[in-house]
């Protein structure tokens, strides 16, 4: 891999989890974890052992080796978190009502822009 193993495991744990839908506080509760320790290894901070990455992966419901694809397979991984991140923090402080408004407008964009691709 062209960078640090740890600091692609760092970006894929966060591009999956943020994929998912999911805050720090549910990802860690699901995988049995504490949020702290989740925004370290998501910050690159604090290296998971295999166990860790095992409940993560299950908890993600993807395959332990998923986070370990350089890039997730494209070179969109940076671009594509980004984006993820914009729309997170658009989203935070909204009603669950307004939040579910916002993100059908996405999706209709999404549906309606991706049309004209092959």
């Amino acid at each position: 891999m062209g960078m640090d193993i740890y600091a692609g495991l760092a970006a894929q744990l966060r591009l999956r989890r943020l994929r998912a839908g999911l805050t720090l506080e549910e990802l860690a509760e699901a995988a049995g974890i504490s949020v702290s320790f989740l925004a370290y290894l998501e910050a690159n901070k604090k290296r998971p052992s295999l166990d860790t990455l095992a409940r993560l992966a299950g908890a993600l419901k993807v395959p332990v080796s998923g986070f370990f694809r350089e890039n997730g397979g494209s070179g969109t991984v940076p671009e594509e978190l980004k984006a993820l991140d914009r729309l997170m923090k658009l989203l935070r402080g909204l009603s669950r009502e307004d939040a579910g408004t916002v993100l059908a407008v996405v999706a209709a964009l999404v549906k309606k822009l991706s049309r004209g691709r092959p």
